[in-house]
């Protein structure tokens, strides 16, 4: 691919961990293979960054553009999505970030009403019926598969890109499998002014949900 065709994907990782790395290398090494990848880990790293670049993708790594200190951020970051730009919002996000926080987030951040739902290890589909990003290649999404997560509620059909398999029940080793909410999903998105959120509440960085992520990206898995 010739360098000036190169996407370039933003990592934000403002309350950053040293284990994110060694849990998500095998994300990263893909990203990496397709892809420029730069990272922040600072409100001033962050600011520069955006003030001078456009990527083509942000993730956001972990709670850290929850917090007070990191307001600015969060708000240059919700007018590059409303300008069109691609947000996803998982990782380390899903595992630290308190209920009250994770809803103030998307309601006052972002304007949606999404909420933290349950937590637990189910099998998941693609909804043929969602509405997905400009530029996500299909062919690299996975087919059903087996996640623990964080589910996210309140979202509405077409924002669901992977939910739970029909009849699908909680899978745990310690309690007896119970019927799922067939309305939370895993993995939503949303349109945000031109631009596009999304929330992946997969906790363990599995193979499914990194695909997911990498296509959603207009990238190869």
């Amino acid at each position: 691919m010739p360098a000036a065709n190169v996407p370039e994907i933003l990592l934000l990782c403002l309350a950053y961990r040293d284990f994110l790395d060694e849990l998500y290398s095998p994300l990263f090494d893909k990203l990496s293979d397709s892809a420029n990848v730069k990272r922040a880990k600072t409100t001033r790293g962050a600011l520069r960054y955006l003030e001078q670049n456009s990527p083509s993708a942000i993730i956001v790594t972990d709670e850290g553009l929850t917090q007070q200190r990191h307001r600015e951020v969060l708000e240059r970051v919700v007018t590059y999505t409303r300008n069109g730009g691609l947000v996803i919002v998982g990782l380390h996000f899903t595992s630290f970030t308190e209920r009250d926080v994770f809803n103030r987030f998307f309601n006052h951040g972002f304007g949606l009403p999404w909420e933290r739902g349950d937590y637990h290890r189910t099998d998941f589909e693609f909804n043929a019926s969602c509405v997905l990003p400009r530029g996500t290649m299909t062919s690299s999404l996975p087919g059903p598969c087996n996640m623990k997560t964080l589910h996210v509620k309140n979202v509405q059909p077409h924002e669901k890109i992977f939910g739970p398999v029909r009849n699908a029940r909680t899978q745990s080793h310690v309690f007896p499998p119970e019927p799922v909410d067939s309305a939370q999903a895993a993995v939503a998105g949303a349109s945000v002014g031109n631009g596009y959120l999304v929330y992946c509440g997969d906790v363990n960085g599995e193979d499914g949900s990194n695909r997911i992520i990498l296509s959603l990206c207009g990238l190869s898995s």
